[in-house]
């Protein structure tokens, strides 16, 4: 393959390139304009942070084509982009609210009001199936470290931050965010294998009380109706 002149293309295998960007917006537009087009050979787009892989079939496309169509691609507006607003209710009882206020200098109110208060980029999911990266998080939330000992359990449904980020725990597993709460949802369903939040969507929290959670606990997120 010839070195791409427009693109920071390197490849992975002989079955993917890996496309990388100078800041995570760049990679996100990109995305979204490679998604809407019909490249034959390309079996998916996977964005993460400032760089996006492209999956091909070389039996059916010529690698050295396939850069020239990637280097075509225009990216996308923001406002323009197809990604997925998701709103999660959670319940905002988490082992570490308050030591996450205390660090910052916050009432809980004010962690939970900043946390709830903007929309937040998926830019990756991982580090176990269906856990999405989301950022990034207000000045005010922003600094607090992960657990110096990570909890041998985080539990499913968990919403944590750390650094600048915030995620959502999809099963139990250990963990070193910091947990402010967590949502009645299931996020993955495992055996059925659907994921519905995905790298490129919008992540939004809101607040809800314990009733609420009760009578939701255990329902899958369905990103069209979840509010």
């Amino acid at each position: 393959m010839e070195k791409s002149k427009q693109l920071d293309i390197v490849p992975l295998g002989d079955r993917a390139f890996l496309i990388r960007f100078k800041d995570e917006e760049r990679a996100r537009s990109w995305y979204f304009a490679a998604r809407i087009r019909s490249f034959a050979g390309v079996d998916d787009f996977v964005l993460a942070y400032r760089s996006a892989a492209v999956y091909f079939n070389p039996d059916r496309v010529d690698p050295d084509e396939l850069v020239i169509d990637l280097e075509s691609i225009e990216p996308r507006a923001v406002e323009k982009q197809p990604a997925a607003t998701i709103v999660l209710p959670v319940l905002y009882d988490g082992a570490d609210l308050a030591d996450v206020a205390e660090r910052l200098g916050l009432s809980m109110e004010d962690v939970i009001n900043e946390h709830t208060s903007r929309n937040y980029h998926v830019f990756a999911i991982g580090f176990q199936p269906g856990f999405p990266y989301g950022g990034y998080l207000s000045e005010r939330l922003t600094g607090v470290p992960r657990l110096e000992s990570p909890r041998s359990r985080a539990p499913a449904g968990s919403v944590a931050i750390a650094g600048r980020q915030t995620g959502v725990y999809p099963s139990d597993s250990p963990g070193g965010w910091r947990i402010l709460g967590r949502t009645p949802l299931r996020i993955v369903d495992f055996e059925r294998e659907i994921f519905p939040i995905q790298a490129g969507d919008s992540l939004r929290f809101r607040s809800i009380d314990r009733d609420e959670f009760l009578r939701r606990e255990g329902t899958l997120l369905d990103p069209n109706i979840d509010t």
